[in-house]
């Protein structure tokens, strides 16, 4: 499996929380009123998720075009916008405990552990635009679903090694790491003998 280094930059601020949470990064995709990307911390048996960058504008960019030629900066202003924020978002994530940031946003949530009925990371469809890597999927209290993509294997690995020994037997690894491609591929089926 590729377990690629994961840098981690320093900030040099003093804070009252060091971000010793174990984390990673996924792409939030359903359900749709809390897309975009968030930072995952694993804190005892709580997953909880703080939206770093919002998906609403994806939403506001779609009707740009229908503004004529002045609609086209719009999705331009909403991407420079959203890369600061988003940021400024990351560095604050860092330094400050998770369970405070909570309440900041409404797009922010907890699933502990026995909410969580299945859980799955499958492979990148052929379709994907942005989950490059695979998805993780949870299937959680009264038929929910919650789909997240991973934007590189490292994310996706770093997922992996975390959830394992959290959702033991709820968990179902269908990848495995192809060195040959570089990617992660479905895992091949092994026939049982009769």
């Amino acid at each position: 499996m590729h377990a690629g280094p994961d840098s981690i930059a320093k900030t040099g601020r003093t804070s009252n929380f060091e971000s010793a949470s174990p984390s990673f990064d996924v792409k939030l995709t359903a359900p749709i009123l809390s897309a975009g990307s968030y930072r995952v911390f694993v804190e005892r048996s709580d997953l909880i998720f703080i939206q770093v960058e919002g998906g609403k504008s994806q939403i506001v960019a779609a009707f740009a075009p229908l503004l004529g030629p002045a609609g086209g900066l719009i999705p331009l202003a909403l991407w420079l916008l959203g890369k600061r924020s988003a940021r400024l978002n990351r560095e604050r994530i860092e330094t400050e405990n998770p369970e405070d940031l909570l309440s900041e946003s409404t797009a922010n949530f907890k699933l502990h552990v026995a909410e969580i009925r299945e859980a799955s990371v499958e492979p990148p469809k052929m379709f994907m635009k942005t989950g490059k890597a695979g998805e993780l999927n949870f299937s959680i209290r009264y038929d929910e679903r919650v789909k997240c993509e991973f934007e590189n294997a490292a994310q996706m690995t770093k997922a992996i090694q975390l959830l394992a020994p959290l959702l033991h037997s709820t968990l179902r690894v269908n990848v495995v790491w192809n060195e040959k491609t570089g990617k992660f591929e479905k895992k091949k089926e092994q026939s049982r003998p009769l």
